[in-house]
């Protein structure tokens, strides 16, 4: 494969080869980083984009970071977009996208080094303009993302100035190739080549050499020098008044340039200098030219500092230290011209839908209202692409004395706060909004809106379900009242939506699971369900109801549509398909089959992390624990659970804090520590799963009177029509049966138990009962019965949980979830849709699946996995 590019620099007609330079810089192939790291206008670029043109036969990426980028989501998406030109199968990568604070995070990176890892190709990956990072976080991330890259990847950046990363680690192993501005710098026969190709004209070695000695070699300085040179006749006047630093030298030359351009040209380049990348119809614009393409191409011949940024040459910057000194001029020459041309632009951009680079000129304006208006009614395009803080922001360089008292652009800032995962803040925000007298009807129902949804950061969700039940009040009665515009996602419709899904929320997470159902289900059939990121979370949030119940059926129904749905509308990266993604993982816990839980649980611990929604990253911690604990590994799972409180910084919700007091004694009781369990008794009384493990536990140690009155405490805690609370109490009855020597009803208990789970495939809830139900299950005279092969095939692999991994590299939880389905003949776009990635993915999968079981085709591979245990 040749060189493959993205964003590619052209480059300038007067550039000047230097292959000795290349042939340093071919040690960047064999080492895993190199850093260039020079002044403006050392020749960075030109230099880099020579070199990968000088090996039209290697594998090259390049992404020229730009300010946007410190929003960590964009600088994600970007550098995924720019490997795929590469390998189109990288972009699955956008669902491992997420922002913890203004991290990439370590799943990300994790993901891209094992995606990288297994390319069959050297890439080197060109980072330009890395000084353009000022998040230093960010760059500590890449800086990690260097160290970890495999032997095939090598990392090239370019940088102004050095960068706060600790390199020393690779340097003692000599694993950093570094470029410095004396290496950069030209000598006497490169500078000469480069002035008489810009001046026009040969220019004599003895001024050449004096200029060399004067710029020590600094290629934008030799560039101005000889743009300067070219309108003169007196070259040694010229060059024996050459003198001071790079800065003094750059204004010195730049005026010099300027006031030598006749009147109208000057004119024009201090009009267009406002923006920062120009083609020729925004040129058009912002100068009224007719043949404004003529004139990039004219300014481009002339060396007047232009860029191309793309191979087909339409669109250009100017050398930053030149438009530094355009806007310069600009400003001092013509007060007020800048921020009229920036609105220009802004118009230029919000006529092609660019609603970001719209809004960056009118802050730069100054036009605080007008950048408030597009922030507020079109800032959705981007907060829907997750980049939470790139509106933030825009919202902070409005001037607090400006916004302090717009309730409507408080209720934004703290809908970008939840957004972002600051909880603290959009509470503090929304209560600020509460409190003011000013505030109308419609304001305040955002404000509880907003109050309502902190439902996934609060642990107390009963304050929540006020608030939702206060919001829909207010909405009942809001009458004509107006509702303010917030990035188009306040009106009526959707504030009652949202306000139901957290009332939903809160209610599940109190354990209140058919108020929960109640309330979910009326969001799904409001109005403002239609608008699909509120419609996946909708479905997502009854999905994990549902399967925390035992309605699995209907739980993997509710996920499945939430999965299709955010696929269809490009969101399976949105921090609303975690609700959906953490119930496909309870449902395979609970079905069994711990092993394609894997998956499902990255996912939905990834979502729930992008915002930090603590409630609902403890209900993943505890599906971590549980899919632990299935594996045999009870010390780790307790271990997880242990340091939950410390890393989420608050206590478990109480529907979790339930399973997860019930999951530590039954630890205990399964590990032997019976009177341990008896010694342990629950701190809420209404903790049911915790009731059943101390019934349980009764049972365990054969004191059928205590476990009997045990079971009926949990019955009444219990006491619903939920398959989990049913068959657990029939689980109690038909063992306390069993142990008073009561066979025949044990066995009709134990069966009808084993019945009822029949429909949902209810397998992990026997198995996590114990070797006595186990027992009794396999006593069962039904041999046909699916369920009971299943409870006995589960319990087996609870004893022995390395079976199915006999072979060197194990599969991963997505391999193992494909194998289950090769069986089927389903085709690689059927298997395609069903794990909501591409057919390109699928094939890569199933590749490394034939690689390590070590077959060659479907046939071998189902066969192996078979003698393998895997299916």
């Amino acid at each position: 494969m040749g060189a493959t590019v993205v964003l590619f620099p052209s480059l300038p007609s007067y550039a000047v080869d230097r292959p000795e330079l290349w042939r340093r810089l071919d040690d960047a192939l064999t080492r895993p980083l190199t850093v260039v790291v020079a002044p403006p206008g050392s020749g960075k670029t030109v230099l880099l984009a020579q070199w990968v043109g000088s090996h039209p036969e290697r594998t090259f990426v390049w992404l020229s970071i730009d300010s946007g980028d410190n929003d960590a989501v964009r600088f994600a998406r970007r550098m995924i977009r720019a490997l795929a030109a590469v390998r189109p199968e990288v972009t699955e990568l956008l669902s491992y996208v997420y922002l913890s604070g203004d991290q990439l995070g370590s799943p990300f990176i994790e993901a891209l080094v094992e995606h990288l890892g297994e390319w069959r190709v050297d890439l080197t990956v060109v980072i330009d303009d890395l000084h353009r990072l000022s998040n230093n976080t960010l760059v500590g991330e890449l800086s990690r993302l260097a160290e970890a890259l495999p032997p095939t990847t090598h990392l090239v950046v370019s940088t102004r100035v050095d960068l706060p990363i600790a390199w020393n680690r690779p340097r003692m192993r000599d694993a950093v190739l570094e470029f410095r501005q004396s290496d950069l710098a030209f000598d006497d026969a490169s500078s000469s080549e480069l002035l008489s190709r810009i001046a026009h004209r040969p220019v004599d070695d003895e001024k050449v050499a004096v200029l060399v000695q004067r710029t020590e070699g600094w290629v934008a300085g030799l560039q101005l020098a000889a743009m300067t040179l070219r309108g003169r006749q007196d070259d040694g006047a010229f060059i024996a008044e050459f003198s001071g630093n790079d800065r003094l030298v750059a204004d010195y030359l730049s005026g010099e340039v300027l006031e030598a351009l006749p009147d109208a040209l000057r004119a024009v380049l201090l009009r267009v200098s406002v923006v920062d990348a120009l083609c020729a119809d925004l040129v058009g614009q912002l100068t009224g030219l007719e043949q404004p393409q003529l004139f990039l191409e004219q300014l481009e011949h002339q060396s007047m500092f232009l860029v191309p940024l793309d191979a087909k040459r339409e669109w250009f910057r100017f050398h930053q230290l030149f438009q530094d000194l355009l806007r310069y001029r600009l400003r001092s020459e013509h007060p007020g011209a800048e921020a009229e041309l920036l609105r220009d632009a802004a118009d230029w951009y919000v006529g092609r839908g660019q609603i970001r680079l719209a809004v960056e000129c009118l802050l730069r304006a100054q036009d605080w209202e007008g950048a408030l208006q597009h922030i507020l009614t079109r800032g959705s395009e981007v907060f829907e692409r997750g980049e939470s803080a790139t509106v933030l922001r825009w919202i902070h360089e409005v001037p607090e004395s400006f916004r302090a008292h717009r309730n409507d652009v408080q209720l934004l800032l703290g809908v970008l706060q939840l957004g972002d995962g600051q909880a603290p803040a959009a509470e503090d925000t929304a209560r600020r909004v509460l409190a003011n007298p000013q505030a109308t009807p419609g304001e305040q129902v955002c404000a509880q809106t907003i109050l309502a949804a902190l439902v996934q950061w609060r642990h107390h969700p009963r304050t929540s379900v006020a608030s939702a039940e206060q919001s829909l009040r207010v909405l009942a009665d809001l009458g004509g009242h107006p509702v303010p515009v917030v990035l188009g996602l306040t009106d009526n419709a959707s504030l009652e939506t949202v306000s139901l899904i957290s009332g939903g929320r809160a209610h599940f997470l109190s354990g209140n699971f058919e108020q929960s159902r109640n309330w979910l289900d009326r969001g799904l059939a409001s109005s403002g369900a239609a608008y699909s990121v509120w419609r996946v979370n909708a479905l997502g949030s009854l999905g994990l109801v549902e399967a925390w119940c035992g309605n699995l059926d209907r739980a993997d129904g509710l996920v499945t549509e939430a999965l299709s749905l955010a696929h269809a509308t490009g969101r399976l990266a949105h921090p609303s398909i975690a609700d959906a993604y953490l119930a496909r993982t309870l449902i395979l816990l609970e079905r069994g089959e711990p092993n394609w839980a894997a998956t499902a649980l990255h996912d939905g611990t990834l979502g729930a992390a992008k915002n930090r929604r603590t409630q609902l990253m403890w209900v993943a911690r505890l599906l971590h624990a549980q899919l632990i604990a299935a594996h045999g590994d009870t010390e780790t799972a307790m271990a997880a659970l242990h340091s939950g409180a410390s890393e989420l910084g608050s206590a478990p919700p109480p529907v979790v804090a339930d399973r997860v007091s019930a999951l530590r004694l039954r630890t205990l009781r399964l590990g032997g520590s019976v009177a341990r369990v008896a010694e342990t008794p629950s701190k809420d009384h209404s903790m049911a799963a915790a009731a059943f493990e101390h019934a349980a536990a009764a049972l365990t140690a054969g004191d059928v009177a205590l476990g009997r009155k045990l079971a009926d405490e949990y019955a009444a805690l219990g006491d619903s029509d939920e398959p989990l609370d049913v068959i657990q109490r029939l689980i109690l009855s038909a063992w306390s049966a069993k142990l008073a020597s009561e066979t025949r009803r044990a066995q009709h208990d134990i069966g009808e138990a084993v019945r009822i789970a029949e429909s949902d495939f209810l397998v992990d809830v026997f198995v996590r009962s114990g070797p006595q139900v186990v027992g009794l299950v396999a006593q069962l005279v039904d041999e046909g019965s699916g369920l009971k092969a299943a409870v006995l095939r589960r319990s087996r692999e609870a004893r022995s949980p390395a079976r199915g991994q006999e072979f060197p590299e194990p599969l991963t939880g997505r391999e193992l979830e494909l194998l289950t389905y090769l069986p089927s003949r389903m085709s690689n776009a059927d298997l395609a849709t069903l794990c909501f990635v591409s057919v390109n993915t699928i094939k890569t999968h199933i590749a490394r699946i034939y690689r390590k079981l070590g077959v060659t085709n479907r046939n071998e591979a189902v066969e192996r996995a078979r003698e393998l245990g895997l299916i």
